[in-house]
């Protein structure tokens, strides 16, 4: 018999939960071990027909098909649209520009904290160029004290205004602003700025 003390270490538990798993472990001891698997079921019976494997006709095979794509089609447009509501009401709205007094803009709208504790926020960019490399991207960055310390996602663009829709933990406190930055292969992080607050 195994003491449950060699196995948890319950320093890291709170009282509730070793009480929980000593009742638990009680509950096992007290089953006892699993009964023998009978000798009948052990190997299989000799005279046994080896199983056959029935093909459908073509056309039932397409049907299938089809409604298995549309099964999960629309299970993936459920879980999206579930994801990603068709409102987004801002609670914060953060205007962007290129630093250089290029074309570039962006409006970032945050929203409010949701209940795991992480910030939806909605970027729409426009005037950036596209990336070329398939390597190459924009990240978003929080800053504080003018310097980018927390990154809040990274996106491609394409068109003329992209959508991007992002979600980050942190703590919006002490920081001086947003960044955007573009991150080329072979550069360091976080890249050169192309949008600011």
């Amino acid at each position: 018999m195994t003491d449950l003390n060699d196995i948890i270490d319950f320093d890291d538990l709170d009282a509730n939960e070793r009480e929980r798993l000593e009742r638990v472990h009680a509950l096992l001891l007290q089953a006892g071990p699993p009964a023998e698997l009978p000798p009948a079921l052990a190997k299989p019976d000799a005279g046994a027909e080896p199983a056959r494997v029935l093909h459908l006709p073509q056309r039932r095979q397409r049907v299938l098909l089809l409604a298995a794509a549309t099964v999960a089609a629309v299970a993936f447009g459920g879980g999206y649209l579930a994801g990603h509501p068709a409102t987004f009401t801002a609670e914060r709205v953060v205007d962007m520009h290129a630093p250089n007094g290029g074309n570039a803009l962006a409006v970032l709208k945050i929203a409010k904290r949701d209940g795991g504790g992480n910030w939806p926020m909605r970027i729409s960019i426009s005037g950036l160029p596209q990336q070329t490399q398939r390597t190459a991207y924009y990240e978003l960055w929080l800053t504080r004290k003018g310097q980018p310390s927390e990154s809040c996602g990274t996106f491609r663009v394409h068109g003329n205004t992209t959508t991007v829709n992002l979600s980050v933990p942190y703590t919006f406190k002490g920081i001086s602003g947003w960044i955007v930055t573009a991150h080329q292969p072979g550069e360091a992080e976080p890249g050169s700025i192309v949008l600011t607050t």
